[in-house]
């Protein structure tokens, strides 16, 4: 991901590690938690659709509370913040963990549990450029975002182990006990910093009033790098048609290794780009043009692919999607502070919304025209024009005015 050299510096932050580790471990543990919550209503229920709806709902929360929540990370001090709702996760989630604990019930605190992480990632989110200092912001960016996919991936590889030979509530126990450690290493390690935007401020003379949907939308660089980010969406195609592609391919055993491909080539293109282009002004030239990689190969599957060229093809697209990086990092650096938590709320509800609606279409889509590859060759088309003209705004949009906060 990073240099060795850089890699011990980041680490050697004592905030930035405590976030850092916490985070990872409670990514880890949330995973463990959503695979025993599934198997633990597949066990009482034997329905597959409430086992589906169980696993979706790890989903819809934060598309909600995102939007309604960020404002607290701004409103009040933010290690507050995240230590409040870390604690709050750890007691909900051991409340799941109680034998004989309802299903209904279960779900309920599940859903609750979910809401209340938007506050703590925007809070996070906002806090990193303050923990980090500005010639390693990008570097531990990267490290999150790439620790964070790895996590994901050990997290469910290990839950299936530990289901299978423990019990679902002792995965929610140990999910729960990710949380305080988070919580702990926060209070213990990240400075307190009074709010960035606290309630009752009276604005300064100079001061334009807004609101954070106003400065996204009318700000150009703010606007283009939430536009190229959303095109997710048609890149995660191939990850919702896994299953049909999959058996499309007589290879149904192959799902899995679909579904990891994206992740997993992501964490390979972020390592490639930090280490072939080490200045964060170079990697943000490039945010377009990794946009376009990221799409255009899928459009290789109008000519129906064999197993081996799906996953060539998946891998270099997955590799493409280390742009997310860079342009994640640019925009909130472009923020102003006390606009920061609002507007990661808002944008993670936006980029949820455009990859589970360009799944959820993707599937329409093939349903109704009846192939799986020609749905996948027509989101990379239309991503890539999409991305072709995003990538024109963002070199307009950068213009003289490159990594510069938006004036307000």
């Amino acid at each position: 991901m990073t240099a060795r050299g850089s890699l011990r510096e980041l680490v050697g932050l004592r905030e930035f590690r405590a976030m850092w580790i916490g985070s990872t471990v409670s990514t880890a543990g949330d995973q463990l938690a959503a695979v025993a919550l599934s198997l633990l209503v597949f066990e009482r229920t034997r329905s597959v659709a409430a086992t589906a709806l169980t696993w979706s709902l790890t989903l819809f929360p934060p598309l909600i509370s995102g939007p309604l929540l960020g404002w607290v990370a701004d409103r009040f001090p933010r290690r507050t913040v995240m230590v409040t709702t870390a604690w709050l996760q750890a007691a909900l989630m051991a409340a799941m963990a109680i034998p004989g604990m309802p299903l209904w019930a279960m779900i309920v605190l599940l859903v609750v549990v979910l809401a209340i992480s938007s506050p703590y990632l925007a809070a996070q989110e906002a806090s990193l450029p303050h923990v980090l200092p500005p010639n390693r912001y990008d570097d531990g960016v990267a490290l999150f975002g790439t620790s964070v996919d790895i996590a994901q991936m050990a997290g469910l590889a290990a839950a299936g182990f530990l289901v299978a030979h423990t019990s679902p509530g002792l995965a929610l126990a140990v999910n729960a006990g990710t949380f305080v450690v988070l919580a702990i290493l926060v209070q213990t390690s990240v400075k307190h910093r009074p709010a960035a935007d606290p309630l009752g401020r009276k604005k300064k003379d100079d001061e334009e009033p807004r609101g954070v949907l106003t400065l996204m939308v009318a700000e150009p660089r703010l606007r283009t790098l939430l536009g190229v980010r959303l095109l997710a969406g048609l890149a995660m195609v191939p990850e919702g048609l896994a299953v049909p592609l999959a058996a499309s391919l007589n290879a149904v055993w192959a799902v899995g290794l679909i579904l990891a491909i994206e992740p997993a080539a992501n964490v390979l293109g972020v390592a490639l780009l930090f280490r072939l282009v080490r200045d964060p002004a170079k990697r943000e030239r490039l945010i377009g043009p990794l946009a376009i990689l990221s799409l255009a190969p899928l459009i290789m599957f109008a000519f129906n692919p064999n197993l081996t060229w799906t996953i060539v093809l998946l891998v270099i697209a997955g590799i493409g999607g280390a742009y997310h990086t860079p342009a994640r990092s640019a925009w909130m650096r472009l923020l102003p502070d006390q606009y920061r938590g609002r507007a990661y709320g808002i944008g993670r509800a936006a980029l949820r919304s455009s990859q589970g609606g360009g799944m959820a279409l993707a599937g329409v889509v093939a349903h109704s025209i009846g192939s799986v590859t020609a749905t996948i060759a027509g989101a990379g088309g239309i991503g890539l024009l999409l991305a072709t003209q995003a990538t024109f705004a963002w070199r307009r949009a950068r213009g003289r005015n490159d990594t510069k906060a938006v004036a307000i």
